[in-house]
């Protein structure tokens, strides 16, 4: 064999394992990429589109949401409810022994849950109105909380609910009596447009054959607190500029100026 048919074949052979050296890189660093998305969408924040009316007009139907996830990180909790998988489940089991509880969600949040109602529609975005131990009560279309350790009720001021859903908050027919004890580990959560707001009023869907803990919310199923809101439009529809042509807003866009809280001063009182 000449030189040059060797140092031809040793080129070929250099750029061959060049080339798969190249590709275990892409592949490394391909998959460090996919454990850190991974990683900071389970635990740290994730996107997600609001579909719906439920929380107008806090929250506009199609706008985009980034769910803030490391706000109620509680490893106990979000590692218990993931995936039946047993690899998962092993998983899970390890990292419940991490004591990490960053905190809870407060009343006033706006929330994205998941509590398993409708396979169709997974996550539901809404508000924390009473904490475990407070006793709700519904009259005359406004919502009354006894707060845990208190003894009187008191009429919460929603200054978030719109003019056309003030004094209109009602339960539906079938459900039994207007007032509610908040178990431990549970929420009751509202949506902000109380006239067409599947929530904890209706257990999300109905309350037939259920027990009254249908109502509440799990700490589990508490996804994360909105965190950013990125407004939405389309020029060609409403929520865009008016069709006529005017250089108008009939929804105005937002861009971090969202309501994802709430106080009520009259419960300090």
């Amino acid at each position: 064999m000449s030189n040059s048919e060797s140092i031809f074949k040793e080129n070929d052979l250099q750029q061959v394992n060049s080339t798969f050296s190249e590709f275990i890189t892409f592949l490394r660093d391909f998959v460090i990429i996919l454990i850190i998305v991974f990683f900071i969408r389970t635990f740290i924040i994730t996107p997600f589109q609001i579909n719906g009316q439920s929380m107008e007009t806090s929250y506009h139907d199609k706008e985009f949401i980034l769910v803030d996830k490391f706000s109620y990180l509680d490893f106990a909790q979000d590692m218990s409810d993931t995936t039946d998988s047993s690899l998962w489940m092993y998983i899970s089991d390890f990292w419940r022994q991490i004591p990490i509880h960053i905190s809870d969600p407060e009343r006033g949040d706006v929330v994205v849950i998941k509590p398993h109602v409708d396979k169709t529609r997974e996550h539901y975005i809404k508000r924390v109105i009473w904490l475990p131990g407070d006793i709700i009560k519904f009259e005359s279309g406004s919502v009354l909380l006894k707060v845990a350790g208190s003894d009187k009720f008191v009429t919460l001021n929603e200054t978030y609910l719109s003019l056309s859903n003030r004094g209109r908050t009602q339960l539906p027919e079938y459900i039994e009596g207007t007032q509610f004890l908040v178990p431990a580990d549970a929420y009751w959560v509202m949506g902000d447009n109380r006239q067409n707001s599947a929530d904890s009023r209706q257990c999300f869907q109905n309350c037939f054959g259920v027990g009254p803990s249908a109502h509440f919310i799990k700490r589990s199923n508490v996804i994360g607190k909105v965190f950013i809101n990125f407004w939405y439009f389309n020029i060609f529809s409403d929520g865009g500029l008016i069709k006529s042509g005017k250089f108008e807003w009939t929804q105005p866009p937002r861009l971090l100026s969202h309501p994802r809280s709430a106080t009520y001063p009259e419960l300090e009182k």
